[in-house]
């Protein structure tokens, strides 16, 4: 029976050809656009899930009231996790992680080849870390392999990098380079690539070692110090909620005195490390990018709206050729056909429609994956098509969308009279075509929408881009010192870089501009109360760095290498001080920590410049005096970058032959602040555009139907001496009207989601009308291209072939 009903739908839709085209391009493209952003977003949630007790593994995040408004942040003070483990008996085990940043690349060198290089994402941890999570090893074994001191692990990758294709276990690798340098014994090798995770570490050294790991496991203070990334495996059938409960009683415990000290209190708060990737917005100082949960559910509903409007196309042409297939429907039912075989039979049709536009995408998704990677910076592989829960979902849309498409027509062509319309020849208005109109308004309130979010989401980006960031990123370039040994050379280097053809300028910092700067420390106004305490950032420069960057200077002076206390300041430090603008230069700022008082001389003000993301405010920052800078940042006075940098380069190597020579250009690292909205304002664009196309194709199809059901009432009126113009209008008038409609509707919910979006931005665009009337006018020029073509066509034709009787 199956069989028969596949058969007679399939006749049906070769029947009806250009309603089958229309409707299997449509649901094709939507199909594609469902398919592409469900591998994205399945591999979104894939993060983290593979380690073996993913659900029982947690990461301790801390709350500081006093400071960033009692934001949360993702680490903790060094022995808060172990402490826990101590007092708790709910917990399994514990370990500790130190992440070097993305700024601190680690130096390693093979001494067997002499060849260096700088890697991210490196990390300290505890011996406990590959009890919590189980990284597969390649080569050694994940127990102990962190125990000993001066140990380290690589990932696959990097061990291939630095030994090639011989064995890497047990080897020497150098950290570092001159005073600081570490050698280190490799204990294993993991496979980085068996799980997504947040960590995504390349290599991992012991805390067990000289340096920053025994500085660690030396602290014993439970206030401050909150840059451990502390992680907790709790016991199976244990509550994390009666956890929590706990931990006041344990902070008073432990820290009552490190509170009193410092003047403010913490709260901590335990996140699931499956959430950590897409739940931890508005939690600061993460490891490494992370998503954002609601920007996956926005993929997944524009993609929705576009597989909607492809329904809607379905529908539409599927009611309005009604009249074509009411004698074969009369038919049926004359010799014994019941409802129910009849709505089977469309929703078979609508449902082997949708099936195969399902199986169409599966090539046309792996020909435009590259260009779904590129669109969403992700990184899909050809594979994931194959994963069984890709498949699964697919085979699911393409049911439920067939079912959804094809159930109101199926209702409404079943529900056909057969005397009726064996009769006579008939008009089946199906109540004038109100419900058809309601769904030609509901497509183009999407469509105009989506046509003014993708203006306003542009503006914002080139709003972000062309705004006073408060330094020149132009010209600019940052050179990675690395090591303490190099910054220690930073005046030769500084000095040689002088002399280089087209160099301006050179100046040293520990933060170039565009970058986060993590350090910060608790000030108070003389004489005020610790609880009055004002969380500054800070950040070392040397001589010359505001003339090099182009920040302004608003007053006082700038500041030179003897200075030792004295301190620049932005705008927004005097405002969070409430210190006048008249009385800055000279007010103090002291640092009350530990019982040791410091007192900072305010020299200068600087204007406010951006050194976070575009949807922070701007903070209070200071600027002091550092000799051994992180960075060279050098300004640029000639087009010939290739020429420039091999210079520099060679400049380079003469004080520091054994270091690669790593640079970023600073425009570039500014586009990275705003990457998120530029990605949403392309793919926003896409997705405009194939909703505008599948309407268009709807349209197309309903016009050719509607055109050929008054082929009569056009042959009268041409007789009558009607004109090409008055058919294209008689055909096109309601469709404006419809377009109107539409737009009154979409234009206050646009307006609203919208001015939802702008919030995030502390320095944003206002919304303009005009927004909204270009939004309706494209969709108004589209919809009446779309509708002239087959109208014209309609109208130009010889109205005796349509008034000869049947």
């Amino acid at each position: 029976m199956l069989r028969n009903y596949i058969k007679i739908a399939w006749r049906s839709l070769q029947k009806n050809r250009l309603q089958t085209s229309i409707n299997l391009l449509g649901l094709t493209v939507g199909t594609v656009c469902c398919l592409s952003i469900l591998i994205y977003v399945t591999a979104q949630f894939g993060y983290d899930k593979d380690f073996a007790d993913a659900k029982l593994i947690y990461r301790i995040n801390t709350s500081i009231a006093e400071h960033d408004d009692g934001a949360l942040s993702a680490g903790v003070s060094p022995p808060i996790a172990f402490a826990m483990k101590e007092d708790f008996p709910e917990v399994a085990e514990a370990c500790r992680v130190v992440y070097f940043g993305s700024g601190n690349d680690g130096l390693l060198r093979n001494p067997e080849t002499d060849e260096a290089f700088y890697e991210t994402r490196g990390y300290l941890a505890d011996s406990t870390f590959f009890k919590v999570f189980n990284f597969p090893f390649s080569e050694g074994k994940a127990e102990g392999a962190l125990t000993q001191p001066n140990s380290i692990v690589l990932s696959k990758a990097l061990a291939t990098k630095l030994f090639g294709s011989k064995s890497a276990l047990n080897k020497t690798l150098i950290l570092g380079s001159g005073e600081q340098e570490h050698r280190l014994t490799i204990k294993g090798v993991f496979k980085e690539d068996f799980s997504k995770t947040h960590l995504n570490p390349n290599y991992i050294l012991t805390m067990n070692s000289n340096g920053l790991g025994k500085s660690v496991l030396e602290i014993q203070n439970f206030a401050t110090q909150n840059f451990t990334m502390s992680y907790l495996k709790i016991k199976a059938g244990s509550s994390i909620e009666k956890l929590e409960a706990k931990i006041p009683q344990f902070l008073q415990k432990h820290g009552a005195k490190d509170f009193a000290e410092v003047g403010f209190h913490k709260s901590l708060k335990f996140q699931k490390v499956t959430d950590i990737h897409l739940y931890s917005k508005g939690i600061q100082n993460q490891i490494d990018a992370v998503s954002d949960i609601n920007y996956l559910y926005l993929l997944l509903l524009l993609a929705f709206f576009i597989q909607l409007i492809a329904c809607v196309n379905f529908v539409n042409l599927s009611t309005a050729r009604a009249n074509k297939r009411a004698k074969e429907i009369g038919v049926r039912k004359a010799i014994g056909a019941e409802k129910g075989d009849l709505i089977r039979q469309f929703l078979g049709e609508s449902v082997l429609l949708s099936i195969s536009a399902s199986l169409i995408s599966i090539p046309l998704t792996l020909v435009a994956l590259p260009f779904v990677n590129t669109l969403t910076q992700g990184d899909i592989s050809y594979f994931s098509i194959l994963d069984w829960r890709i498949l699964a979902l697919l085979a699911a849309l393409g049911i439920f969308t067939g079912l959804v498409a094809g159930i109101y027509p199926a209702l409404i062509l079943s529900s056909i009279k057969p005397i009726k319309v064996l009769k006579t020849s008939v008009n089946l208005n199906f109540g004038n075509g109100y419900f058809r109109k309601v769904l030609v308004v509901f497509q183009f309130v999407i469509s105009i929408s989506l046509i003014s979010g993708v203006i306003i989401i542009t503006q914002q980006v080139n709003y972000s881009q062309k705004m006073d960031m408060g330094f020149d990123k132009e010209s600019l370039l940052a050179v990675k010192l690395g090591t303490q040994d190099i910054s220690a050379r930073f005046n030769s280097i500084n000095t040689n870089f002088r002399k280089v053809k087209g160099v301006k300028e050179v100046t040293g910092t520990n933060y170039y501009p565009s970058e986060f700067i993590f350090g910060d420390m608790g000030l108070i106004l003389p004489g005020a109360s610790l609880a009055d305490r004002t969380l500054v950032h800070y950040n070392g420069v040397s001589s010359r760095y505001l003339e090099t960057v182009g920040t302004k200077l608003l007053a006082g002076r700038t500041l030179n290498d003897k200075d030792e206390n004295q301190i620049l300041v932005n705008k927004a430090t005097l405002d969070a001080f409430k210190i006048p603008f008249d009385k800055a230069i000279g007010a103090i700022l002291v640092n009350n920590y530990g019982g040791q008082t410091q007192e900072f001389e305010i020299v200068g003000v600087t204007e406010n410049y951006n050194f976070g993301a575009l949807k922070d405010k701007i903070k209070p920052l200071l600027l002091y005096n550092e000799t051994e800078p992180s960075y060279l940042v050098v300004k640029a006075e000639t087009q010939d970058y290739k020429t420039l940098l091999k210079n520099l380069e060679t400049s380079w190597e003469t004080i520091n032959p054994n270091a690669p020579f790593v640079y970023n250009f600073i425009d570039k690292e500014v586009e990275k602040l705003y990457a998120e909205e530029k990605r949403l304002s392309k793919i926003s664009a896409v997705f405009t555009s194939l909703a505008i196309l599948i309407s268009c194709l709807g349209l197309f199809g309903l016009v050719s139907f509607i055109a050929e059901q008054k082929k009569k009432e056009i042959g009268i009126r041409k007789v009558l001496g009607a004109s090409i113009q008055n058919v294209v209008r008689l055909l096109t008038k309601d469709f404006i009207k419809l377009i109107g409609v539409a737009f009154l509707i979409s234009t206050p919910l646009a307006y609203f989601i919208m001015q939802k979006w702008l919030q995030d931005f502390p320095y944003r665009i206002t919304i303009e009308w005009w927004v909204f009337a270009i939004a309706g006018g494209f969709a108004l020029i589209i919809t009446i291209m779309t509708v002239s073509f087959q109208a014209i066509k309609a109208a130009i034709a010889n109205p005796v072939k349509s008034l000869r009787t049947e």
